[in-house]
C-alpha cells in the first residue's frame, strides 16, 4: 500500500485548504452549487464507470445487495444521524456548533472506509481518491461557515479543522488494515457497498443541495456532466 504514502497526505491537504477558504474570504452560493455539482458527477462516475464494473465481475448477479446495503445505511444516517452542512444562509444548523461537526466528521470517516476499500485495487485508487477528494472540499468548506456561524473563534476553527482533516485518513487506514485479509470476493462486496454510499451521498445529499441553492441554472448541469466526464476519462486512463 505504497500509495497511501501520497493519497492520505493529499487528502489533508484538500480538506484543510477548503476549511481555511471561508476563514480567509466568503464562498458565493453560486460557486459552492457549481462545485457541489461536479462533485455529484465524478461520484457517480466512480460508482457506475469504475466501481460497479471491478465489483460485478467477482459478484455477478449478487452484485445488488451490497449497493443496496451501502445506499441504506447512509439514506438511514443521513436522516436520523448525521447533522451535515446547509448551504443557505438561512438555517438553524448554524447555531449547533459541535454536533454538527461531530455529523459531519462522522460522514468524513465513512469516506475514509469507502477510499480504504477503493485502495484494495489499483485501477480503482486513483478515481475513488479524486471522488472522496471532491467531495471533501465542500464539506470541509461548510464545517469552517458552520463554526464561524455559531460564534467559534477563528483560532478553536483553525484547530477543530485540522482534526476534522484527519477523519477521512483514519478512516481508509482502518479499512486497509481490514480489507487486507479479505478474499476477492469480500474485496468485491466492501467495493459494493462504497458504490452503494457514494450513489447516496450523490443522489441524497449533493443534488438535493444543489436544487435548493441554485433550482434553475443550467450551468449546475454543465458541472455534472462535467464530473462526469472527468471520472470517464480516468476510466480511459486506467485501462
Amino acid at each position: 500500500m505504497n500509495s497511501l504514502g501520497f493519497y492520505l497526505p493529499t487528502v489533508i491537504f484538500i480538506s484543510l485548504a477548503g476549511s481555511f477558504l471561508p476563514l480567509l474570504r466568503e464562498l458565493s452560493q453560486r460557486a459552492l452549487a457549481l462545485l457541489l455539482s461536479f462533485s455529484a458527477g465524478v461520484l457517480l462516475g466512480a460508482v457506475f464507470f469504475h466501481m460497479l464494473p471491478e465489483s460485478g465481475r467477482v459478484l455477478e448477479e449478487e452484485i445488488g445487495w451490497p449497493i443496496l446495503v451501502g445506499f441504506l445505511s447512509i439514506f438511514v444516517m443521513e436522516r436520523f444521524v448525521f447533522v451535515h452542512a446547509c448551504e443557505e444562509r438561512e438555517c438553524d444548523i448554524h447555531h449547533m456548533g459541535i454536533p454538527a461537526f461531530l455529523g459531519i466528521s462522522l460522514h468524513s470517516l465513512l469516506d475514509g472506509f469507502a477510499l480504504g476499500a477503493g485502495l484494495m485495487l489499483p485501477q480503482l485508487g486513483p478515481v475513488v481518491l479524486l471522488a472522496v477528494l471532491i467531495h471533501k472540499m465542500p464539506d470541509s468548506i461548510s464545517i469552517t461557515s458552520i463554526l464561524l456561524s455559531a460564534g467559534w473563534a477563528r483560532r478553536k476553527v483553525a484547530r477543530l479543522s485540522v482534526l476534522f482533516a484527519l477523519t477521512t485518513p483514519i478512516g481508509a487506514l482502518l479499512a486497509v488494515l481490514f480489507f487486507r485479509a479479505l478474499s476477492d470476493e469480500n474485496i468485491a462486496i466492501a467495493i459494493g457497498i462504497s458504490a452503494g454510499t457514494f450513489l447516496a451521498i450523490a443522489t441524497a445529499d449533493i443534488l438535493p443541495q444543489v436544487h435548493r441553492i441554485e433550482e434553475r441554472n443550467p450551468l449546475t448541469l454543465i458541472f455534472l456532466v462535467l464530473g462526469l466526464g472527468v471520472s470517464w476519462a480516468g476510466r480511459l486512463i486506467a485501462h
